[in-house]
């Protein structure tokens, strides 16, 4: 089967992340292209270094009639069985693109997540229903938390939608691993010791995260708990956060230490793993962290409550309530025992829901359905 995959780019996130393993673990099942809307990104480069066809077209802002010209002359050229579009605007080009070719392969909407607010526009209904569905095989949702979003305000049926969960390697993020490097390594190259408390967050500094309603809960936390250190892990202008430290008292107890590769080595040099996004899907770095037996404290959002067992796993709570946020910090640090315990049973829920073998088995199987529900015409 060969899979031509369409993305906006493949920097680090969790879309891209998923894409750039499922094509590199199988690789024995089907041969991956990826086509890149927006740019290369490093996990671009990495697939590209490994003999994996990886090209960018260079969208330009607004609506770019010739993504739709040179997605289908990489269709042309690469003859996939089936197209894969991961997010809205590479599926909208995708379906465009394939349209008006006389013999088309399957073509598969992945939906990872929703813009905050979502809202439901006429127009794109229209235009899916109209022009985009009838001509798309298969809908994957990450969550039902998304599904339910595309049923309304996609104006996509039900019955089309499959939910498949993000998946996560186990053997990466096994807390018995003597791969690990010294935990004490990793701290100290944070500034930290073994005394202190460490609450981690690994995500983009983007508005959708909403790292403000973090850092104001995790001054309400380091004011009860002088342990407390906040460790910020991820990429963008963090200059609104530095400020926001600075004024809660909290700059020195917070760590930023930019995007880091060793994600499996960041946990276990982490005690808790904290979260205050706007909107989710089915967030990688959660399934992670639960699977290196760290707690989780993160808002009740999109697909966070179908992954996290409140009072099991971890702790949710309402979306932008720093104080509440605050107190399931405390409380999380507070209590080591019930902490190792909640991170136990994590690892065990995402063994159970979330590997990355359960996901990649069910899209190549509905990757080959697609491929041939489109040679029967259908």
């Amino acid at each position: 089967m060969r899979v031509l995959h369409v993305l906006h780019s493949m920097t680090f996130g969790g879309a891209e992340v998923l894409v750039h393993d499922f094509v590199q673990r199988t690789a024995h099942a089907a041969t991956h292209a990826v086509v890149c809307l927006d740019g290369m990104g490093p996990l671009g480069e990495s697939l590209r270094a490994g003999g994996v066809r990886v090209e960018v077209l260079g969208r330009r802002e607004g609506f770019d009639p010739k993504m739709i010209v040179g997605l289908r002359r990489r269709i042309a050229e690469v003859a996939p069985d089936v197209v894969v579009a991961h997010q809205y605007t590479p599926y909208s080009y995708a379906a465009m693109a394939l349209a008006t070719l006389p013999r088309r392969p399957g073509l598969v909407f992945v939906e990872h997540g929703r813009h905050y607010p979502d809202q439901r526009r006429p127009k794109r209904v229209v235009a899916n229903r109209a022009a985009f569905l009838p001509i798309t095989q298969r809908v994957i949702a990450v969550c039902a938390y998304i599904k339910e979003l595309l049923i309304e305000n996609e104006g996509i049926g039900a019955h089309r939608i499959d939910v498949v969960y993000n998946g996560v390697d186990p053997a990466r993020f096994d807390p018995a691993s003597t791969a690990l490097p010294d935990r004490r390594e990793t701290r100290a190259s944070w500034g930290l010791d073994e005394t202190h408390r460490v609450i981690t967050c690994v995500a983009r500094f983007h508005p959708v995260k909403d790292h403000p309603t973090l850092v104001r809960a995790f001054a309400d936390c380091a004011a009860r708990d002088p342990r407390a250190r906040l460790v910020l892990v991820g990429g963008g202008d963090d200059g609104v956060l530095r400020a926001l430290a600075s004024e809660r008292g909290v700059a020195e107890r917070v760590v930023f230490t930019g995007v880091r590769r060793d994600i499996p080595a960041v946990y276990d040099a982490s005690d808790v793993f904290a979260m205050s996004s706007l909107s989710e899907g089915t967030s990688v770095t959660l399934l992670e962290s639960m699977l290196a037996e760290r707690p989780s404290v993160v808002t009740g959002v999109g697909g966070n409550p179908e992954i996290v067992d409140p009072g099991r796993t971890g702790w949710l709570v309402g979306r932008g309530d720093a104080a509440a946020l605050g107190d399931a910090l405390t409380e999380a640090l507070g209590d080591e025992d019930r902490a190792r315990a909640m991170g136990k049973a994590g690892r065990q829920r995402v063994l159970g829901r979330f590997t990355q073998a359960q996901m990649h088995t069910r899209w190549l199987s509905l990757f080959e359905e697609a491929s041939r529900c489109a040679r029967r015409g259908r």
